[in-house]
């Protein structure tokens, strides 16, 4: 598969996806055009640990049979040098999805879509549901499955360059070298790194990069903050008003765990003193705000030396107080070299679930 990468200076590089043999992963999502660019929505909050992951998220739009009735008049087909238009005219154009070393489109979109889509109607899979396909560094398929992938879970089974290892720094190179620059340090020292889609701002690793003291993304760190007070100091009362605010716009996702069985521990129990985390510190935080949703990772390191990443979503919501923003999820998984992620643990206003990390690889349609 050819593909094509474009950097804010609208510099293109168009190169192999077996160039980046033994230096990247690779992870093909494909759908219709609304299934894909919700993909993307939900991979961007995570861009910065996919490039640090070296991880290249490749996107292939199903446009129907060209041969059909199916096929967008006003849709491209393929994309080549000066020929970006994909992003807007195929896919939703996310504000700033289009830029860093993450993401890259195939030239020949269409004949790959129809790859896929004999490949899904042969396992007997729903076409409409889409699919995805992970490769490792050896060129070698490391997952696949139906639906979306969870994007922190596949971040779990390809942790970030470990620094001073010299292997991953000869892979970093090469990955480097074959893909369009990013203009900064994805590293520890960017002063700049911020958020690229307006509201939001980024941590690095043992930077003291200030985080916003203002505006939207300053408003949903208040109650990121607030969730952590309460959960280091077991305060019940305090975790249920770090959840309060609006009505869900639609069902938890925790339902279709409970559904299948998995017990439901509320709160009360997370929080006792046996049960919740011991001398738990937080680094690298990341925001991201797309119209009402946010949208923060962050890394847990606990006591006994694990390292955790935790993703919380949250809505923009109304209420008697006035508009604010409404905690909505809580994700963890165990995210380290060496680390093979068997438990996710999923929590909600209720309380956490923990799940086999294999049950929550793939996601049903967003």
């Amino acid at each position: 598969m050819q593909v094509i990468q474009r950097d804010k200076f609208r510099n293109e590089r168009v190169f192999p996806l077996q160039s980046l043999r033994q230096a990247a992963r690779v992870a093909v999502v494909y759908g219709d055009a609304e299934k894909v660019a919700k993909d993307l929505a939900a991979a961007t909050p995570y861009r910065r640990r996919l490039e640090q992951s070296r991880i290249l998220v490749v996107p292939v739009v199903d446009r129907g049979d060209k041969r059909g009735q199916g096929a967008s008049s006003d849709a491209v087909a393929d994309v080549g040098p000066g020929r970006w238009e994909l992003l807007k005219d195929v896919v939703v154009a996310w504000p700033g999805a289009g830029a860093g070393r993450w993401l890259a489109w195939p030239t020949k979109n269409d004949a790959w879509a129809g790859y896929f889509r004999r490949l899904l109607l042969s396992a007997g899979a729903k076409n409409a549901a889409g699919g995805y396909v992970t490769v490792g560094v050896n060129g070698q398929v490391r997952g696949s499955g139906s639906g979306s992938p969870s994007w922190d879970v596949l971040l779990s089974t390809f942790p970030r360059n470990r620094p001073g290892n010299k292997a991953d720094a000869a892979a970093e190179a090469a990955w480097r070298s074959a893909t369009v620059d990013y203009q900064g340090d994805l590293s520890v020292n960017d002063p700049a790194m911020k958020d690229i889609r307006g509201d939001g701002a980024a941590r690095p690793i043992g930077t003291t990069l200030e985080l916003p003291s203002d505006g939207p993304a300053r408003e949903v760190l208040k109650v990121h903050d607030a969730f952590y007070d309460a959960l280091s100091r077991g305060d019940e009362a305090a975790m249920a008003a770090a959840w309060r605010g609006g009505e869900r716009k639609k069902p938890s996702p925790l339902e279709r765990f409970i559904e299948r069985g998995a017990v439901l521990d509320g709160w009360a129990t997370v929080l006792r003193p046996d049960r919740r985390p011991e001398g738990l510190k937080l680094s690298d935080v990341d925001v991201t705000i797309e119209r009402d949703v946010a949208t923060v990772s962050v890394l847990e390191s606990v006591g006994n030396g694990a390292t955790l990443l935790a993703t919380q979503t949250y809505d923009k919501t109304d209420s008697d107080e006035g508009a604010g923003w409404t905690l909505r999820s809580h994700y963890t998984i165990p995210y380290g070299k060496d680390t093979v992620a068997k438990i996710a643990l999923r929590c909600d206003e209720r309380g956490c679930v923990a799940v086999p990390a294999k049950a929550v690889a793939s996601e049903p349609p967003r």
